[in-house]
């Protein structure tokens, strides 16, 4: 093994984790300014400071790669043209992004910028790789859920392609799939992928029926022991969570996981000492979902420090002096490794920039942007939508003029023929993929796709945009597409010729004023939905009502229909549901209701969604699905003015919700 086959890729949410992490052997660091990236609880770099943190770490042939991977709103596309104008000017060896506007920008405007896809982008089949390699993606980071199975798989189709995979190794888990969890945004407009995530998932809940307080707390990831494995598999990149961890934290986790790289390269044996990265933060480790092995177990009822706990455990120390003994040998480690950490780094120089008088402050040249063109005036009211997602529904394709969109499942596999026959048979259905499509789901998935032949599809993934456009299919940029500027649509139309686009729900009516339509292109939005917080590969229910199973398996995804409630103690209860072939979601109390959307933007919108799907939420309808189309239709026909139908309807869907637009993120 050559050491040139890996990077250790480690956290810098500030100056001195960063120089922790030059100290103790990172390949690269990726750290973010004060803007644009998506944790912006760390403290982050200026404009000031990049010069001569770029040149420390090209002294110690250390890459560093600047995050900007939150949405950008339309309001910020002068900004961050400004900005990427100004690292054009730099040594920054690479962007990771997650905003589809802006990688075309990048590709078209800034080609010299090697591009990395967030992991908010959810990297997790092969289509998607295909669509972000077409943006300019050097290189993607693996959705976090992932075995080693389909890591080993979709790395290997990655060099085929010249895209090279980066794979979580250490930190934080996310309970939900990243990208699509609205938790934190639904909750006060903190959204995660703006880097605001207040992390509700770590909060206390009422205890749940397993006596659970912490029910969405999991334990944190550490590949530690399946070096080997990933080193098989092809992995490139080994990246290390913790932007807003200490610089002693990251400097222990990265000097472990260099000297274990090491080890494998010198042909030695692995360590499985654990001990140090033990001694810093920890909510205990799992490698749970690398090993396809993930239940009960990942969870963890203590979101805070597991150190003293995992001590106690080791030295079997049980009355209150043993423990004490043991919180007084962790402060005295952990501050060894201060002293330690400060020593090493006590030479390290990053004013060197303002030395040699680049900083990057002042006048700037930047590339002439296309102009994108004003939305043409509509000629016709809007076109209604209606998403469902069960057989007995069927009988409303005979109403109105809506067009009706069947919800697909995640486990496309096992339900692949009944599909393509249910589709068959009613040629004017058009389907609506999930955001989750995993390995052979996501290959039953083009089957359909290429059995079926629909004139046109809503799709929540992009690895489903890139087979339509392979196949010559129509196909809308979904809800979970996360679209929230004028270039991303602009992207869509051009890179990988979408018919249309949701405009995001995240959105609040200021933020998507100044939102253009491109020329012959559908603008969407959805104005009735129950609303998704979050999905997850993982069992929700292992803590909340119980399960008799430890863990997940393969008949949990195609068999299992299930609902419950959380209540958190900081504000509302959440829904709790899994639906036979998807994973498991959490919804919102109320559905989202915005009828205010078409009389704010008549101009924007081409086209509104209704959701009646069946999720039971605490809304309620009290007339039928079929009625309540024939409101929604009276309304739109009226352009929102006929304020009968609009009083109708909101006293027909009770209680909703409508915060996020006036909040937004």
């Amino acid at each position: 093994m050559k050491r040139e086959q890996f990077e250790l890729l480690a956290p810098g949410g500030d100056l001195d984790s960063i120089k922790a992490a030059i100290a103790a052997g990172a390949d690269a660091i990726y750290c973010g300014l004060d803007r644009f990236n998506a944790r912006n609880r760390a403290t982050n770099l200026t404009l000031d400071n990049l010069n001569g943190v770029l040149e420390l770490a090209h002294q110690h042939q250390c890459k560093i790669f600047l995050t900007l991977n939150v949405l950008i709103l339309e309001s910020e596309i002068p900004a961050i043209v400004r900005l990427l104008s100004q690292l054009n000017t730099t040594k920054i060896d690479g962007v990771i992004v997650q905003d589809m506007g802006l990688a075309y920008l990048l590709k078209h405007y800034f080609p010299e910028l090697d591009v990395h896809a967030s992991t908010q982008l959810n990297t997790h089949n092969e289509g998607q790789i295909l669509f972000l390699n077409q943006l300019g993606a050097s290189r993607v980071n693996l959705s976090r859920e992932l075995n080693i199975k389909e890591i080993k798989h979709l790395a290997q189709f990655g060099l085929k392609h010249d895209v090279m995979m980066e794979v979580f190794v250490h930190g934080s888990y996310c309970i939900g799939f990243s990208g699509l969890c609205y938790i934190s945004s639904a909750r006060n407009g903190a959204s995660g992928n703006r880097g605001r995530c207040s992390q509700p998932c770590r909060e206390q809940y009422e205890t749940t029926q397993t006596g659970n307080d912490y029910p969405l707390n999991l334990k944190d990831n550490s590949a530690f022991g399946d070096l080997e494995a990933l080193v098989d598999a092809g992995v490139y990149s080994l990246k290390v969570e913790g932007r807003i961890k200490k610089s002693h934290y990251v400097f222990t986790v990265v000097d472990n996981w260099r000297k274990q790289i090491d080890r494998l390269c010198d042909g030695e044996t692995l360590s499985s000492d654990t001990t140090e990265l033990y001694t810093v933060f920890n909510r205990d480790f799992s490698n749970a979902f690398l090993q396809a092995d993930f239940g009960k177990s990942m969870y963890i009822d203590n979101p805070r420090d597991n150190a003293v706990t995992h001590f106690s455990k080791v030295y079997g120390a049980t009355s209150e002096e043993q423990i004490k003994r043991v919180k007084t040998k962790l402060y005295d480690d952990k501050t060894d490794i201060i002293q330690r950490v400060a020593k090493e780094t006590a030479d390290f120089d990053i004013t060197g920039s303002n030395h040699n008088g680049s900083s990057l402050k002042g006048a700037i040249d930047t590339p002439q942007i296309e102009k994108l063109s004003h939305h043409q005036p509509l000629s016709a009211t809007p076109n209604l939508s209606v998403l469902i997602s069960s057989k007995e529904d069927l009988e409303l394709l005979n109403n109105g003029n809506a067009d009706f969109y069947y919800q697909l499942p995640m486990g496309m596999k096992s339900e692949l023929s009944s599909l393509v026959e249910l589709f068959t048979e009613h040629p004017m259905l058009k389907p609506y993929f999930p955001a989750i499509l995993i390995g052979d789901d996501f290959d039953a998935a083009i089957e359909f796709m290429e059995a079926v032949q629909p004139d046109l599809l809503i799709t929540n993934n992009s690895g489903i945009a890139y087979q339509a456009k392979q196949l010559g299919l129509g196909w809308i940029a979904g809800p979970h597409m996360n679209t929230t500027n004028s270039f991303a649509m602009y992207c869509q139309q051009q890179e990988f010729l979408a018919s249309g686009a949701f405009i995001s729900n995240e959105l609040s009516k200021k933020q998507i004023r100044h939102i253009k339509r491109p020329e012959n292109f559908r603008t969407f939005y959805s104005i009735y939905h129950p609303n998704t917080l979050l999905t997850s590969r993982q069992c929700l229910f292992q803590q909340t009502e119980g399960c008799k199973k430890i863990k997940v398996n393969k008949g949990c995804l195609r068999k299992c229909e299930k609902r419950t409630s959380i209540i958190n103690l900081k504000d509302n209860p959440y829904v709790v549901q899994k639906h036979k072939g998807s994973h498991n979601s959490i919804y919102s109390e109320h559905n989202v209701l915005n009828l205010e959307l078409l009389t704010d933007y008549p101009e924007l919108f081409t086209d509104v969604l209704i959701d009646l799907r069946d999720i039971q939420t605490e809304t309620q309808l009290l007339v039928e699905k079929e009625e309540l189309i024939t409101l929604f239709e009276q309304a739109l026909q009226n352009n929102m003015t006929d304020s009968n139908a609009i009083q109708l309807i909101q006293s027909k869907v009770a209680p909703t919700a409508n915060k996020q637009y006036f909040k937004g993120v």
